[in-house]
């Protein structure tokens, strides 16, 4: 019976769902095995090709399992053009077109996978478990008659006078009539994220755009902050540039031995970080009471400091976490046991103010293996976006973090994977 999915006419279907390809389907290869590859290979079984997914590590799906702390924030309800990133984000709003949320809960539905809720939008699958979500995209890519050739890295991709050439490991030869390209980008190498990506991209006539960390911790300088190590808070963070606030967010901060992490700083990180790649200095603005008005604040301490014996650091114990008052209260250059009696006006303005609205230099930025996603990659202009092939050599695809779009934090860059990755998988029935 043939069956028609996402609008594209498939192969043939046995009466157990399983896809039976014939003797002349189109063979198709997927470089990666990460979330795009997986995607982009699942789609192209459905549309009747024959798929080949190498993938360089022992494992596919490695980098999707630990993604989300390990519980896979697959996407968010509040999908928009507005939360991605690179020389042409608006690139994304052709491609959701496509195949955007709705298209992704469906598929996500259809292979056992459904979704949960959680704040701010953010979509989770509901075991709540990454490993899972790569375990049944493998186990799909199976079911479908795919191949997943691990421990295999492709070293150069060529046009021959019968298709597409990859040449692999040990100058192995394979030749197939279209080739996905989703070897992933930079972030996260100990879980084997390379460059291999933009060098094969490169090798076939793209441009790539060089590739920096996007969401990731944020380096602090200050070293009374570093005293905070291990406490959690919620807080607003603010990027400011230019004495312009250019990003802002609401979430829990993690205090660390080098500056801050946590979701809040994650969400902000490539607002700092990619004016500094370009010799920028923006500023963190951090306020921990993000719910209170300042004028709200500066009466609340008027009540805290009321008691002419407390010392101020203890007068601040029921509304901060232990440890928290005597660095801010430090910061603003007043001696945490100090008794309040002793405060003048201008002492309490100063808290109120490095509570408020403290500002922090950031340092260089973290490395590759502290990253969630990386930015840069193959400029999106280079790739049709109706199909994701490439406009430097017919036949080959492109998606994922190959290329120059990146997403905020909150399950968006997932989102661009499993759209890049269906789209790519999808064009091969062409």
């Amino acid at each position: 019976m043939r069956i028609i999915r996402y609008g594209i006419l498939c192969a043939d279907e046995t009466t157990n769902g399983e896809l039976m390809m014939s003797e002349t389907s189109k063979k198709v290869a997927v470089i990666g095995a990460g979330a795009s590859g997986m995607m982009a290979a699942i789609h192209a079984l459905r549309c009747g090709c024959s798929v080949t997914v190498f993938e360089k590590q022992k494992k596919a799906g490695r980098k999707l399992a630990v993604t989300g702390n390990g519980q896979c924030n697959i996407s968010n309800r509040n999908l928009d053009v507005s939360r991605y990133h690179g020389q042409n984000p608006m690139f994304v709003r052709n491609l959701f077109a496509r195949f955007g949320l709705d298209e992704t809960i469906e598929f996500f539905d259809s292979i056992g996978i459904p979704f949960v809720e959680k704040k701010q939008g953010k979509l989770y699958p509901c075991s709540l478990q990454a490993q899972s979500v790569a375990d049944i995209l493998e186990y799909e890519v199976g079911r479908g008659g795919g191949e997943i050739s691990l421990h295999r890295r492709v070293d150069g991709i060529r046009k021959t006078g019968s298709g597409i050439e990859l040449v692999t490991a040990g100058d192995e030869r394979h030749v197939f009539d279209s080739v996905i390209l989703a070897a992933g980008g930079c972030a996260y190498p100990q879980i084997g994220a390379s460059t291999q990506g933009f060098e094969l991209a490169s090798s076939v006539g793209h441009s790539v755009v060089d590739p920096y960390p996007a969401i990731l911790p944020i380096t602090i300088p200050l070293r009374a902050l570093h005293r905070l190590e291990g406490i959690k808070w919620d807080v607003s963070l603010s990027a400011v540039l230019d004495g312009k606030i250019v990003r802002r967010a609401e979430g829990e901060i993690l205090f660390t031995r080098y500056g801050i992490s946590g979701p809040v700083s994650l969400e902000i990180s490539r607002a700092v970080n990619e004016p500094l790649l370009k010799g920028k200095y923006p500023v963190i603005e951090i306020n921990l009471f993000p719910d209170k008005k300042e004028s709200e604040v500066s009466e609340m301490f008027d009540l805290l400091f009321s008691d002419p014996q407390k010392e101020v650091a203890f007068a601040m114990e029921g509304v901060l976490k232990k440890r928290i008052p005597d660095i801010f209260i430090g910061i603003a250059g007043i001696d945490p046991h100090k008794r309040c009696g002793e405060l003048s006006r201008q002492d309490i303005a100063s808290v109120v103010q490095c509570c408020t609205s403290l500002q922090l230099e950031p340092g260089e930025v973290r490395p590759f293996s502290e990253a969630v996603t990386s930015a840069g990659g193959v400029p999106v202009n280079e790739v049709v976006p109706s199909t994701m092939e490439s406009k430097k050599m017919s036949g080959v695809y492109l998606c994922g973090e190959v290329l120059d779009i990146d997403g905020d934090s909150g399950g968006f860059n997932l989102q661009f994977a499993w759209s890049s990755g269906a789209v790519a998988g999808m064009s091969q029935s062409r």
